[in-house]
């Protein structure tokens, strides 16, 4: 069963390897895999966010910022130094890498966990762009493994893992808007006028 899996693994990561190749989708999923040509526009958005965007705009970069800084280190530091699984490019023949190789471990992809987990945190703060945040990280996804560098369950797994911690930081989060908010005046209690007593004649 397992070799079965992986075979269907390799076949689905060829065909978009190998298959998908020109010129232009090598310079297209190169540019988009790597996060550093971003920068432009993430960092004005996190300073607007915090600076301007109220309670939410700074609510959202805490978010961000734990869905992050968890989503990366496990992918990157837990579960990849737990199971080692080699990159496609370094154990199959005739990979194509535009972007060039790397000798990390595969599983799971932390360009995937790392969409996972904050496509659906710009997703809970911003449902109307829910469509435009699932593209965005279905392309960095997919360059992953267009580019050699990831087998598609990498990516799957990666996904999966960054929307549990993406929404286990959405509902912590929640938690503590409710804790640290300000706390709305309490009613106060209106009681009937006590009826006087009328004087005896």
């Amino acid at each position: 069963m397992v070799s079965f899996l992986y075979s269907i693994d390799v076949a689905v990561f060829r065909w978009i390897n190998e298959s998908w190749s020109n010129a232009y989708l090598d310079s297209f999923f190169s540019f988009i895999t790597d996060i550093h040509h971003f920068y432009l526009v993430i960092i004005p958005l996190i300073i607007y966010w915090i600076i301007w965007g109220g309670a939410k705009g700074r609510w959202l970069s805490l978010s961000l910022f734990i869905g992050l800084l968890l989503s990366d280190q496990i992918a990157s530091h837990v579960i990849k130094q737990l199971v080692e699984r080699s990159r496609p490019c370094n154990v199959l023949s005739g990979v194509l890498t535009p972007n060039g190789p790397s000798n990390s471990f595969s599983f799971p992809s932390s360009h995937a966990a790392n969409m996972g987990s904050s496509m659906f945190l710009l997703s809970m703060a911003f449902k109307p762009w829910t469509p435009l945040f699932v593209v965005i990280g279905l392309l960095v996804g997919l360059s992953r493994i267009y580019l050699g560098l990831h087998y598609p369950s990498d990516v799957l797994s990666g996904y999966a893992l960054g929307l549990l911690l993406g929404y286990i930081v959405w509902w912590g989060v929640e938690k503590l808007k409710v804790k640290f908010s300000p706390g709305k005046p309490k009613a106060v209690k209106k009681t009937a006028p006590k009826e006087k007593r009328g004087k005896r004649g």
